[in-house]
């Protein structure tokens, strides 16, 4: 995903709690900002939300990490849209530098995967 913790909004009534003094007056973040105690439990319930009906169907999910297995090409197409079109209406993003698509084999959390 394309800066996946910096996707994560913080809650409004949180806002306030985010507040650091700068040379320029006060900045409070809108955003989920690195080093936050909760941002990664948080963002991956926003993932796991989102792609909730297809965990475990036809992709799995860690974080920032999403994996899309099918059982053919044409399948496979659908299934990368699919979620490509879920992630979209979630207002996620995935990057294409950090993307690898229809690939045979990969390495996917210290795990290689493959046929």
């Amino acid at each position: 995903m394309m800066n996946s913790f910096f996707q994560t909004l913080v809650h409004p009534d949180h806002i306030k709690y985010t507040t650091t003094l700068t040379p320029f007056g006060l900045w409070e973040w809108v955003i989920m900002p690195m080093g936050m105690q909760n941002l990664p439990a948080t963002h991956q319930r926003c993932i796991t939300v989102a792609l909730k009906d297809y965990i475990g169907k036809i992709c799995h999910v860690y974080l920032d990490d999403i994996i899309i297995w099918s059982n053919s090409l044409a399948e496979h197409q659908m299934n990368v849209a699919l979620i490509l079109e879920v992630l979209q209406k979630a207002e996620l993003y995935c990057s294409t530098k950090k993307s690898t698509l229809f690939t045979m084999e990969i390495d996917f959390l210290s795990h290689h995967i493959s046929a």
